[in-house]
């Protein structure tokens, strides 16, 4: 599976299963103020966790999730976790959490708040968490780190950031990273991961440059 970020809230992820070769999901395109997104992304499968509005343009015709459920579609079972009415700001969220390749992936988008016990339980075992961390319209990196102490996953990919070459609304990443205990920030094109891979007593924390 690779995971490449697209800057502020928005990921691809690239991965296969049973019933195809190549699965192309797309997390919150939304068209940003400055989102440098293209104007148009081809995928199976879009991932909307503020509602279905102001996206950039999908084509590939692909199945977009905004409401909450339960969804198996090509391969990847697909957990759209609905925030109690307590944490939600101004609209509804979404919290995502989905399995492909053995492995589960939770997602937190353009969010404030705290995860309450049962949102927690729902989501279970945690490989892979995508968390926002950067204040403003999102978790401060103390409200992010509160958040991977309590979900424990094997792997944090922060976003919702301001990286060192944009100008981004949102603080640096920096203190999020001190947090979480990293010394020296490796920063990847895309992030390349199998399940044997995943660290078994750490949590490892991955940087990404804006594809």
């Amino acid at each position: 599976m690779y995971i490449s970020w697209l800057g502020h809230s928005t990921f691809k992820i690239e991965t296969k299963t049973h019933l195809k070769e190549e699965v192309l999901i797309l997390i919150n395109p939304y068209n940003f103020p400055k989102s440098d997104l293209p104007r148009n992304l081809k995928s199976d499968i879009v991932l909307l966790t503020n509602g279905a509005e102001n996206t950039i343009t999908l084509s590939g015709d692909p199945f977009i999730i905004s409401t909450p459920g339960e969804y198996e579609l090509q391969g990847v079972m697909i957990y759209a976790i609905p925030l109690p009415k307590d944490l939600e700001n101004e609209k509804p969220q979404i919290v995502f959490h989905f399995e492909t390749e053995h492995m589960s992936i939770t997602y937190l988008g353009d969010f404030k708040a705290k995860l309450n016990t049962e949102t927690i339980e729902k989501l279970g075992i945690v490989d892979i968490a995508m968390i926002p961390c950067g204040n403003r319209t999102v978790l401060t990196a103390e409200e992010a780190n509160a958040i991977v102490n309590d979900i424990e996953p094997r792997v944090v990919i922060p976003h919702s950031f301001n990286p060192p070459d944009k100008n981004y609304p949102y603080e640096p990443v920096d203190k999020f990273a001190k947090l979480l205990g990293v010394k020296e920030k490796e920063w990847l094109p895309k992030f390349k991961v199998v399940k044997k891979d995943l660290p078994q007593d750490e949590t490892k924390v991955i940087f990404l440059n804006k594809s």
